[in-house]
C-alpha cells in the first residue's frame, strides 16, 4: 500500500478514536438541559372539554441526549384552566443550582397551583424527583430557613403547609387550617 494512504488511514483512525473518547468521556452539567413540554388531554364525549391527565416533559442536554419525565396532572379542562406544563427554574433545594419544576395545574379558581419538583444532583449529573413537592400548593420559598411554604384556599377557609429540607429530604413540619372571619 502507498505510504500517504496508509498515514491518511492511520490519522484517520486516531481522529476517530479521539472524537469517540469525548463523546463517552461528557458528562451534562445542569445548564446543559433544554426542557419541553407537551399536555396530554383526553376528550369528552362531545369534544367541547380537553382533561389534562399528564405532561411529558422532554429535558435534552447539548449533545442532543434525551430522556422524558411525566407528570400527572390536576384532572381539569384544559381550555378554561391554564398553566399545566410551565417551566419553572428555581432553587427549590437551596443549595445554589437552578432545580425544576413543572405546573400540574391550579388547585382551584383562587389560582393555587401545584408542580412535580426536580432537584439536580451535581454528584450523579441528573434530575431526582422529590417525592412530596406536589402536596405543597402554591409553593413560597424561604432560603434563609431552608423552607417552603404552602397555601390553599376555598372561600373563608385557608390550608397552610410549612416544609423543610433535612439531611436532603422534603420534611412536613407543619400543617395548619384556620376559617377567616369575615364579619364586620
Amino acid at each position: 500500500m502507498d505510504k500517504k494512504i496508509l498515514i491518511g488511514l492511520a490519522m484517520l483512525i486516531v481522529m476517530a478514536a479521539t472524537a469517540t473518547a469525548k463523546v463517552k468521556k461528557y458528562v451534562p452539567e445542569r445548564d446543559d438541559y433544554t426542557f419541553k413540554t407537551c399536555v396530554c388531554a383526553t376528550s369528552d364525549d362531545d369534544g367541547q372539554c380537553f382533561i389534562a391527565d399528564s405532561v411529558v416533559t422532554t429535558v435534552t442536554d447539548k449533545m442532543g441526549h434525551s430522556f422524558t419525565l411525566v407528570s400527572t396532572t390536576q384532572p381539569l379542562d384544559t381550555i378554561y384552566w391554564k398553566g399545566f406544563g410551565e417551566i419553572r427554574e428555581d432553587d427549590i433545594n437551596f443549595d445554589g443550582t437552578s432545580d425544576l419544576m413543572i405546573c400540574l395545574g391550579p388547585t382551584n379558581s383562587f389560582g393555587g397551583y401545584t408542580y412535580d419538583g426536580y432537584v439536580w444532583d451535581n454528584d450523579e449529573h441528573k434530575f431526582k424527583h422529590v417525592e412530596e413537592f406536589d402536596k405543597i400548593m402554591d409553593p413560597v420559598f424561604q432560603p434563609e430557613n431552608n423552607q417552603i411554604l404552602g397555601t390553599f384556599r376555598i372561600d373563608n377557609h385557608y390550608w397552610t403547609t410549612r416544609y423543610e429540607w433535612q439531611n436532603g429530604q422534603l420534611v412536613l413540619i407543619e400543617e395548619d387550617d384556620f376559617e377567616l372571619d369575615t364579619e364586620d
